[in-house]
């Protein structure tokens, strides 16, 4: 997820990046195993026989039992070793496992038929988590061109717009997302950039559309809490984070986007958790040379430095669960 126009995203979502997550893959649509791109015909016995199996696969994948989904997904390939279809089923499969073979096999597919969604999806969700922009905006757009009604594409373009400060891009992007297929993460995104935009009446009620959704889910309540700081809603701001990290306590960017909100809206929180927080961020050779100082100065403040910096992590993780569950364990 994207924060604003100029911080990285601590990463999806899957997809993930929920995101976004990165792209949300999909398995071949059955129907699509007769195409006219050169390939053979196939009878409707082979027709049914691959449906079934698609369908298999594709169950497999939903249930992310990837390891097994990986070897149907490989023995069908090489029963069918140049249908482009097949290629694409492998390239979604093996993204989870290995996504440099996803690229592999997209590539694949796409060399055999240009009309293959699932591989530029694949593709694009994996230049989208490396941070590989121009590829990433090339198969979002071929995306966009094949399936049209797809929001996906539509919403990642609007996060990689937000992060280069394209801010009007991406309200278009994600008015598109939403005329496709309104969803709350779709509507929060929104919300967040017309609150950048100051255009304040139009964020809160895009905030009002994502809740409506009723998705309960912890990127969605995250960008409405970003979109409610911008306003300069502190406190709702924090309430919304609450919720969040109540959904989902383990993701550490929404415990860590938590605790940061909690640190603007309380002066006394701040001034405890911002040292510890500061050691965090820090570069790792300037971690190194301060080791290297406190060991030659004081080994005891090596010993205290080390104990700080590696307890910032459960110190955020067992506040958290305090605050979702009322005691420091999960």
């Amino acid at each position: 997820m994207t924060r604003n126009a100029h911080q990285e995203p601590v990463q999806d979502p899957t997809d993930t990046e929920p995101c976004p997550p990165a792209a949300q893959e999909q398995t071949p649509a059955a129907d699509e195993t007769n195409s006219d791109c050169g390939r053979e015909e196939y009878d409707q016995h082979t027709i049914r026989y691959l449906q079934q199996a698609i369908q298999r696969i594709n169950q497999l994948y939903q249930r992310q039992e990837y390891q097994e989904a990986l070897r149907e997904a490989m023995r069908l390939q090489l029963e069918y070793p140049e249908h482009p279809t097949i290629m694409s089923l492998a390239a979604v499969v093996h993204k989870p496992v290995d996504p440099d073979k996803a690229l592999d096999w997209a590539g694949e597919a796409l060399r055999r038929d240009i009309y293959q969604p699932d591989a530029w999806r694949v593709r694009m969700g994996i230049y989208y988590d490396r941070g590989e922009w121009v590829a990433f905006e090339t198969a979002a757009r071929q995306l966009i061109a094949m399936a049209p009604d797809d929001p996906t594409p539509h919403l990642l373009l609007a996060q990689h717009q937000m992060r280069k400060g394209a801010l009007e891009q991406a309200v278009l992007s994600l008015e598109r997302c939403i005329d496709i297929e309104p969803a709350g993460l779709a509507y929060a995104t929104y919300s967040y950039v017309l609150a950048q935009l100051d255009r304040t009446v139009e964020s809160k009620e895009a905030e009002l559309q994502a809740l409506a959704m009723e998705e309960e889910h912890a990127y969605t309540l995250m960008q409405l809490a970003w979109a409610a700081e911008q306003r300069g809603e502190k406190n709702h701001s924090l309430r919304l984070m609450e919720k969040a990290v109540r959904l989902d306590p383990d993701d550490s960017q929404v415990r860590e986007e938590y605790m940061e909100t909690l640190q603007k809206a309380n002066l006394a929180f701040r001034l405890v958790w911002l040292p510890a927080q500061w050691f965090q961020k820090l570069n790792p050779w300037i971690l190194f040379v301060i080791w290297v100082l406190f060991a030659y100065l004081k080994p005891v403040l090596l010993v205290a430095f080390v104990l700080l910096h590696v307890s910032t992590h459960w110190i955020s993780r067992w506040y958290v669960n305090w605050k979702v569950y009322g005691r420091p364990w999960a």
